[in-house]
């Protein structure tokens, strides 16, 4: 197997394709000057799965873990609707002011950072209302960041007016194998970048997560769309399609998207949740490779000249694989909160802002503008600022039926 080595050629710079700068997420982690010196007081609303729950690996995978290894943080306070998981998150954590009403948290408790973990809807309001607490000075937000884009604006502006920064966590965006993806896409790994493809079959949507108002395409495509965003760039138009096929829930179960964006790739994407396996998919496509994410790994493809026909001037290339070295795994929740911290310090900005995070919604509220609209082309922005789930259910395309 061939082996991946950018020259100054495939590279801006040679720093560019260093080691160093493909571990980037773990390099935002700096405490400089013998470390941070000042303490960032923490609450989670919504002491749940992202929470604290969540806990697949050594490194720490939910919010509440990434606070306590944190030098500067400190996590002060819960809030949660039901007393079970609250309580289990206080002993957990060793923390005593948990509520139930996050208004009387902000109020008592007065954090400089709050963490939104709760389900979408809630998402508006509660991101609203912390900007506006006296005390606050930064709010990490769950995907998806709201229902509608009526919705998220509110939220950027109550953050923008109140000089409060808003990070949205669209986790993969830290994660040191996306991180390398990209590394290698501007590195010129590929050739001329042309095509994304991905798709996402599972079991979901299941009673054992479900929100009202809120379906596959905003609960799991939010990764991938992010993940467009941040390879291909904003989108010029999608055409798509969201559709009740099987499931009981009013909301789609299978859709699918063509999308062109703006610098000149296109991108399709397709997920049915009408499987009892699951599987996913996600692929960057050139002129001369590509990039496939596999099981999170990194697997680089590039052509290679397999026959040539001399006399007609025509050859045959294949794809060979070549070596990348893959890099070493990070916690994207330590990653994405050393580097709000570091921006609430002025060391640098936030990679998945209030207006990153509007740009993913805006893909998932356009494919359900096209379905609206009989599955024709939708220019970006997007004329729908509404809930498209609600639209779709008043359209009669969305409808609670029996199991």
């Amino acid at each position: 197997m061939a082996r991946w080595s950018a020259t100054p050629e495939d590279c801006r710079s040679k720093e560019r394709c260093s080691p160093s700068k493909v571990h980037s997420p773990l390099n935002s982690i700096s405490f400089k000057d013998g470390g941070l010196m000042s303490t960032n007081r923490i609450a989670i609303i919504g002491t749940g799965r992202v929470g604290y729950q969540f806990s697949f690996s050594d490194l720490p995978d939910n919010h509440a873990a990434a606070i306590v290894q944190h030098p500067s943080c400190e996590l002060v306070a819960g809030v949660n609707r039901g007393r079970e998981k609250l309580d289990a998150f206080g002993e957990r954590f060793n923390v005593e002011a948990l509520y139930h009403d996050y208004r009387q948290m902000l109020a008592e408790v007065q954090p400089d950072i709050c963490i939104v973990a709760t389900h979408p809807e809630l998402h508006a309001e509660m991101v609203t209302n912390c900007a506006q607490a006296t005390s606050t000075r930064a709010i990490i937000c769950e995907k998806p960041m709201a229902l509608s884009l009526e919705e998220c604006d509110q939220m950027i502006a109550a953050c923008q007016a109140e000089d409060v920064l808003l990070q949205i966590n669209h986790n993969r965006r830290w994660h040191s194998e996306w991180v390398l993806a990209k590394t290698l896409l501007d590195a010129g790994a590929i050739g001329e970048f042309n095509h994304i493809y991905c798709y996402m079959d599972g079991g979901k949507p299941a009673p054992w997560w479900r929100s009202e108002n809120e379906g596959p395409l905003l609960h799991d495509f939010t990764h991938y769309f992010d993940l467009m965003d941040l390879y291909a760039g904003e989108v010029d138009w999608l055409c798509g399609m969201a559709e009740q096929r099987m499931r009981p829930w009013a909301v789609e179960d299978f859709s699918a998207a063509m999308l062109k964006f703006k610098k000149g790739a296109t991108g399709l994407i397709c997920g049915a949740e009408l499987t009892q396996y699951n599987d996913n998919a996600f692929e960057l496509r050139g002129s001369t490779g590509l990039i496939r994410m596999d099981a999170e790994q990194v697997r680089l493809f590039q052509s290679k000249v397999a026959l040539s026909e001399p006399d007609s001037g025509f050859e045959w290339s294949s794809l060979e694989e070549v070596e990348v070295e893959q890099p070493a795994p990070v916690s994207t929740y330590v990653a994405a909160l050393s580097e709000l911290i570091d921006a609430l310090e002025g060391r640098g900005t936030l990679r998945s802002d209030g207006t990153v995070g509007r740009r993913s919604l805006e893909m998932v509220m356009a494919i359900y503008q096209s379905q609206l609209e009989g599955n024709r082309p939708v220019h970006f922005p997007i004329s729908l600022a509404e809930s498209g789930v609600e639209a779709l259910r008043r359209a009669g395309n969305f409808k609670e039926r029996e199991a």
